[in-house]
């Protein structure tokens, strides 16, 4: 363990702050935006000095209200960079503010890739795991289960390098730890070499998508299906993993603007925005939606084929279930959503990941589905995507921690077998709750 001399970061106005979907509103009472590791150790002693909280904010692409705080606001924007990699293994050592966007470029010259990427990339890489962050395979974990070592920067400024041979509970609480447990400095991840993707969108009757998930989630690497409710088709994406000299294929930079951005966001913020002033319009929306979703064939680089322009904003839930559950929790969703009347032009988006050991995971010791349910966010989320929760209930669903639910200490405790463990470790690195929140308490029950 380590200490830094103090050394007072930059800082900036307080002003109001907002999540990317606009849910969560909060005014810190300062911004501090370190660039260097004695920077962030000097801030979380300048919070304990004065008494006040201290929450990181990463790329503020939660749905959920983790870094909401009125106290000191941390972020890493300053702090990023690739430390090291070593092609030999695929261990590649990220500081905590890197953007999942700039990894692809930080790794090429070492010949190496994320192990897997989900289809947004504006997070942080410490965001992405201490939020459980995942993407789609029956064979790949979300972020957190690649995470191998890890630098923190504990409540009382000292610094700490964890790891499974290293202070292992700290380890194993801190990789997924929602920010309470420190900042996060650098992340050690398990990469693989570099690779290409060839990704492949169809239209499909939905009990036949949905039917058949399972199997091709065993046969292929990377699968999903989007599924607009009260329509009978889904939209079914496989992706493929190819060698890195594979043979790029894209659409012409015409045709892929008129997909990607006139269609996928222009039209498509036209269209909701038109159901949301007149909701009997969602309906022949999501028709319209479901029929015209699916894009060419791409091969490219993976991060180039993972990640896609978001810039329709919306509200988002999402649960995992153990993957078993899946046909029986779209049976229970589809007849209720018709009992009651849902009107909605987002899709469910339905994904698979294996089983990790990481203690707070929504995957942790089983094969799990994810189902994430969207709301446009000119429109009120609650009721729709409460009734989601309540649907997958009986299904041992788990709640994304970095996603919209309604679910507190008492019902987590009972889905998550080490959530004590998680907690005594919490409390034993910040006894004095210096990185905790009142959202957070009521998640944790602190």
């Amino acid at each position: 363990m380590t200490t830094s001399p103090s050394r007072r970061p930059r800082t900036d106005r307080p002003r109001p702050r907002r999540n990317w979907s606009g849910a969560v509103r909060f005014t810190p009472h300062e911004i501090l935006a370190p660039t260097s590791e004695d920077e962030v150790t000097a801030a979380l002693r300048e919070a304990r000095s004065r008494g006040l909280p201290l929450r990181v904010l990463g790329g503020g692409h939660s749905f959920s209200p983790l870094v909401a705080t009125d106290g000191l606001l941390l972020t890493l924007d300053g702090y990023q960079g690739l430390v090291r990699a070593d092609p030999a293994t695929g261990l590649v050592t990220l500081r905590g503010g890197t953007r999942l966007w700039t990894v692809a470029e930080l790794l090429a010259p070492h010949g190496l890739a994320l192990e897997t990427m989900g289809d947004i990339d504006r997070q942080s890489i410490a965001g992405a795991i201490q939020t459980g962050t995942h993407g789609t395979g029956a064979r790949y974990t979300g972020f957190a289960g690649t995470v191998r070592a890890l630098r923190i920067a504990l409540p009382d400024g000292s610094v700490l390098d964890t790891s499974p041979a290293r202070d292992q509970d700290l380890f194993e609480a801190a990789r997924l730890g929602l920010g309470t447990i420190g900042v996060i400095l650098e992340v050690t991840l398990q990469c693989v070499p570099a690779y290409r993707l060839e990704m492949v969108e169809t239209t499909r009757p939905l009990d036949e998508a949905a039917g058949e998930f399972l199997a091709t989630c065993e046969s292929e690497d990377h699968h999903e299906i989007f599924w607009f409710p009260r329509t009978d088709r889904a939209t079914v994406r496989t992706m493929r993993r190819l060698p890195a000299d594979a043979s790029r294929q894209r659409p012409s930079r015409a045709a892929e603007l008129l997909q990607r951005e006139v269609l996928g966001n222009g039209a498509w913020e036209m269209l909701c925005r038109a159901a949301a002033l007149a909701p009997p319009l969602s309906r022949p929306v999501a028709e319209i939606a479901s029929h015209v979703f699916a894009g060419p064939r791409t091969v490219d680089d993976s991060a180039a084929v993972y990640a896609a322009p978001r810039r329709v904003r919306f509200h988002e839930s999402e649960w995992a279930l153990p993957a078993e559950h899946l046909e029986a929790a779209l049976t229970a969703l589809r007849a209720r959503f018709t009992a009651e009347d849902v009107r909605v032009t987002f899709p469910l988006e339905i994904r698979r990941a294996a089983a990790d050991d990481v203690w707070l995971s929504t995957a942790f010791e089983r094969e799990t589905v994810y189902i994430a349910a969207h709301r446009y966010h000119r429109e009120e989320a609650g009721p729709y995507l409460l009734l989601v929760q309540r649907t997958l209930a009986d299904f041992g669903a788990r709640p994304h921690w970095g996603k919209m639910h309604w679910l507190g200490a008492r019902e987590l405790s009972r889905l998550y077998p080490r959530f004590e463990d998680f907690r005594a470790v919490r409390r034993a690195a910040d006894p004095d709750g210096q990185l905790m929140t009142p959202a957070l308490r009521h998640l944790l029950g602190a």
